[in-house]
């Protein structure tokens, strides 16, 4: 990613009056609906051309338009390709283009409210998607009848001028952000010449969180080694992993933190006449003067190893690193750094492949008797069995499955002592727990294979009389998936064994179950469970 453009939203690289005036013709011409979106799903850009249907239909139901937030979640998330999907509402084709600039995911180009000619819903699904919007049915049918149709041909075609225009506006906007940047750069210079001098000194030589020498002192230092012909001159560039995990999920002071422990760690592990800098965020650089590879290799096993071993940790603190030798002066420094900066992303690369973060998470939580391994796949195998009597489709299934295996695994926030606490919680004890559904939701969002789930799990602690966590929502306010996965696991909960379940007898667990019917839980779907737990799982 080019630094900082973390720092930019789309609209400070691009002008919104003409964005609209784009937005306004290709969505006459191409004859479906467009808008830009940030990656929250907010509008950034007026709606173009949008169906009436979705506007003044779906939209104007409470569930409808929950629907189509949700699947602007879902179609706005950062993707190299366009992504297609069927909204839930009316089985409409929609997809998210992601505008990318620097590597960073700045807004999406959502396109669609078209049905394909050759997979439309039929009158009775229809019909019954109607009354789940809780919308006239006749109404409805008719109202359907103005969403323009389209081939699956014209669909990626159009998708595909989509895709095009929105890899040249990265073009446009990374020329935007340089010119911003170039202009930021030298009103910079010019706050320097207008006397901080001297507080500057002060911060040149150390960075102000880690303690290791600032980027530009570390610079410097190398630069003596190669006035003196200190060679070979051994150059490590190190990029941690999983910063974004920390402060997205756990917050930043956990993410500054491990960035001191990492530091720590690489301090402890060098040599006196090291030379160690943080070279920016997460990127670390160490020279080590009259060097040599093994003893390159021998460092980087060390501090490897000393993060692993770091007790206690939520995730342990981890570094991608590689390393190469600048042997003498006829080799250009530059090409020497690049070769080690290669070598440091393969590393990452290969560190991302064979990791998975929410197993890792899962594994210290069942380490630490937090939950269950055993209760987690039984609820599982239920919550599977139970979406099938539903008659659920496989993907709604997998969703589900999904998001009761990673239920908890924002419990990996919640101090041990208040998560294991058998007596009744403070209300600050309390408070703590109730967090762990939205660090779950935060985890989950940032991986594409776990993103589905999020919003799941972030209502999966709702209660149907509104006084469940994080939010107080109440009936059908909560995600259907949400209101299934909570009934669902918590009476897996009632009947697994102690110290992880309740060891609550099967019989009195269904008789809870009735018991808050219209109270914890969706009477509904209350009434459908104890049927299935009659039929499929029978009291012996």
């Amino acid at each position: 990613m080019i630094k900082n453009i973390d720092k930019y939203r789309f609209e400070d690289l691009f002008d919104l009056d003409k964005m609209q005036k784009l937005t306004d013709a290709m969505s006459l011409a191409l004859e479906v609906g467009l808008v830009i979106v940030s990656p929250d799903g907010i509008p950034i850009t007026e709606p173009s051309n949008f169906c009436p249907f979705c506007l003044n239909v779906v939209r104007k139901s409470p569930i409808g338009s929950r629907n189509c937030a949700y699947s602007d979640k879902v179609l706005g998330r950062k993707s190299e390709v366009p992504i297609v999907s069927k909204c839930l509402s009316a089985g409409l084709t929609d997809a998210g283009v992601s505008i990318i600039i620097g590597g960073k995911h700045l807004a999406s180009w959502m396109v669609g409210q078209v049905m394909i000619e050759d997979d439309m819903l039929t009158e009775e699904e229809l019909r019954e998607r109607a009354r789940e919007l809780e919308i006239d049915e006749e109404f409805f049918l008719e109202s359907v009848k103005t969403v323009p149709v389209k081939t699956r041909e014209q669909l990626d075609r159009i998708l595909d001028m989509v895709h095009i225009m929105a890899m040249q506006l990265s073009e446009f906007g990374l020329q935007s952000y340089r010119q911003k940047e170039e202009l930021a750069y030298h009103e910079e210079l010019e706050r320097e010449l207008r006397g901080e001098n001297e507080k500057l000194e002060i911060y040149h030589k150390y960075d102000n969180l880690t303690g290791l020498y600032s980027r530009a002192y570390y610079e410097g230092k190398l630069k003596e080694l190669i006035d003196k012909k200190a060679y070979p001159i051994v150059i490590i560039m190190g990029d941690m992993n999983n910063l974004k995990l920390y402060n997205d999920v756990f917050g930043h002071e956990e993410g500054d933190n491990a960035l001191k422990v990492l530091a720590s760690i690489l301090k402890k592990e060098a040599g006196n006449d090291y030379i160690i800098g943080r070279c920016g965020g997460d990127e670390f650089g160490i020279v080590i003067p009259k060097g040599r590879e093994e003893i390159a290799q021998d460092y980087c096993e060390r501090v490897h190893a000393a993060c692993v071993n770091i007790p206690d940790a939520m995730v342990p603190p981890s570094i991608a690193l590689g390393y190469a030798v600048l042997e003498s002066e006829e080799m250009e420094l530059a090409q020497v750094i690049k070769s080690a900066e290669e070598y440091m992303y393969k590393a990452k690369i290969k560190k991302k492949r064979a990791q998975n973060i929410h197993q890792d998470i899962m594994e210290v939580l069942y380490r630490k008797q937090y939950i269950s391994e055993k209760q987690v796949e039984e609820s599982v195998e239920r919550i599977g069995r139970f979406g099938k009597y539903l008659g659920l489709e496989d993907y709604n299934i997998g969703i589900l499955k999904l998001a009761a295996r990673l239920q908890d695994v924002g419990l990996i926030g919640v101090a041990e002592a208040v998560v294991k606490k058998e007596t009744k919680r403070t209300p600050e004890e309390y408070a703590q727990i109730a967090k762990h559904t939205e660090i779950g939701y935060r985890l989950a969002r940032l991986y594409d294979e776990s993103f589905p789930a999020a919003d799941v799990i972030l209502q999966s602690h709702e209660c149907w009389f509104g006084k469940g966590y994080p939010n107080q929502l109440r009936g059908k306010e909560i995600l259907f998936n949400s209101r299934v996965l909570y009934m669902v696991g918590t009476y897996s909960g009632w009947i697994f064994p102690k110290p992880t379940g309740s060891n609550m007898e099967v019989a009195a667990a269904r008789l809870r179950l009735r018991e808050e019917a219209g109270k914890q839980f969706d009477p509904e779907l209350v009434e459908k469970f104890l049927k299935y737990l009659e039929e499929e799982e029978k009291i012996d």
